[in-house]
């Protein structure tokens, strides 16, 4: 259950990088790739990779009119989730994939309890779940009503409940579970267009990650009085890991060492689209001491987002959060994405390390065994935080005490 809800508390996590700097300078585009890798030492010992396609356009993850007809006409529906994880409530097997029409308890229960709750969210469910069936190409029958309780998970990763999670209430429906990759062509034929699909970018690495036996998929929809949120998302998890957390590649769990934005964006000013996003859950409480790229302070300016970079969303206490931005770059490399982390006290100073476009003051470190032959050139910047400290350098940062 745990597993379930740290791969869909993903999914809103990458909602919050979208634009925000300067919009109206930004050509609006609805279509964003995102690449994130969780590296939890807490819960689950695990690194869990993903690569996520998100739009607000119907015309780009491509639900069929009938299902969004019946979302908009029932406004007690939250989100629509299709996933082969397996275990997707309790009771149901490791063998089986599951579609789960999701509503608010509070909203449904009202003033009755929880069998009227069990009998609404039947119904509900079952007046669109033919129509589901029919676009994933399944034939699910009735599972359970499952009112979720816990979200451990999503209070590490600081994510909503939306999807799953405790509040949350699901029509469950199983079949029998399909390989990964067999989903993906299937699928992404139907949900996906030409266009995107033959734009490589992270489409491409989603369609590789997919091709592991252990990869799952999971595909949703979140309605919203504005703009629909659609998502289609590859997730691996690689467990028992004995991995050292102070150098981290973000690439190397892909088998890539390059990554590139798709041509999809080609042409279009739209830095903000193509998200890299690492999250670190420590035993204990670390900081990020070094990047090999330069950061990014400021959002709100276009000249900073307009350059490659991290921008460091939490770089310090029981969950490290970086998102990476390609700026006008179309391609970076491996050793662009490299982060080195140290234990944090709370207490002591913090320094951080970051390559700066500036010529004076480099220092030249070695990266350890994993990439011998790459250099670590790092700019010294002294940041002191102590005790009654009320800001990072980072706009809105607050020391975890």
């Amino acid at each position: 259950m745990i597993k379930l809800i740290v791969l869909l508390g993903m999914i809103i996590s990458s909602i919050i990088i979208m634009p925000i700097a300067d919009a109206q300078k930004f050509e609006k585009a609805t279509f964003q790739e995102s690449l994130t890798v969780v590296y939890d030492k807490k819960l689950s010992n695990s690194i869990t990779v993903s690569v996520g396609l998100e739009t607000t356009s119907n015309n780009e993850i491509r639900f069929s009119e009938e299902i969004m007809k019946k979302m908009k006409s029932n406004e007690k529906i939250k989100s629509i989730v299709f996933t082969n994880a397996g275990e997707c409530v309790i009771g149901v097997t490791t063998e089986q994939q599951c579609i789960m029409v999701n509503f608010n308890y509070e909203e449904i229960r009202g003033d009755g309890g929880i069998r009227l709750v069990q009998e609404s969210v039947r119904v509900m469910g079952d007046e669109i779940i033919d129509d589901l069936n029919d676009m994933f190409r399944t034939d699910t029958i009735f599972h359970s009503t499952f009112i979720h309780t816990q979200d451990n998970a999503n209070v590490l990763l600081k994510t909503s409940g939306i999807i799953s999670g405790k509040g949350s209430v699901s029509a469950t429906y199983v079949t029998d579970k399909k390989a990964t990759d067999f989903l993906f062509t299937d699928l992404a034929g139907v949900l996906i267009p030409k266009e995107i699909r033959e734009s490589g970018g992270f489409y491409d690495v989603s369609k590789m990650l997919a091709k592991h036996d252990d990869s799952i998929i999971s595909i949703s929809v979140i309605p919203n009085e504005d703009k629909d949120f659609y998502i289609f998302k590859v997730t691996k998890e690689i467990k028992n890991i004995g991995t050292d957390i102070k150098f981290i590649n973000v690439l190397e769990n892909f088998g890539i060492d390059r990554i590139s934005r798709s041509d999809y964006f080609d042409n279009k000013l739209v830095p903000l689209n193509s998200v890299i996003q690492l999250i670190i859950i420590p035993e204990e409480n670390r900081q990020v001491s070094a990047i090999s790229t330069h950061a990014i302070t400021d959002l709100t300016k276009i000249e900073n987002v307009m350059k490659k970079g991290w921008f460091l969303s939490s770089p310090a206490g029981d969950m490290i959060d970086l998102r990476f931005l390609f700026g006008e770059n179309k391609t970076v490399l491996a050793e662009e994405l490299l982060v080195e982390t140290a234990p944090w006290d709370m207490q002591s100073e913090m320094t951080f390390y970051s390559v700066e476009d500036i010529e004076e003051k480099l220092i030249e470190e070695k990266i350890p065994e994993a990439n011998e032959q790459s250099q670590y050139a790092i700019l010294a910047l002294i940041i002191l935080v102590g005790i009654g400290a009320a800001i990072f350098y980072l706009k809105g940062y607050k020391p975890k005490h």
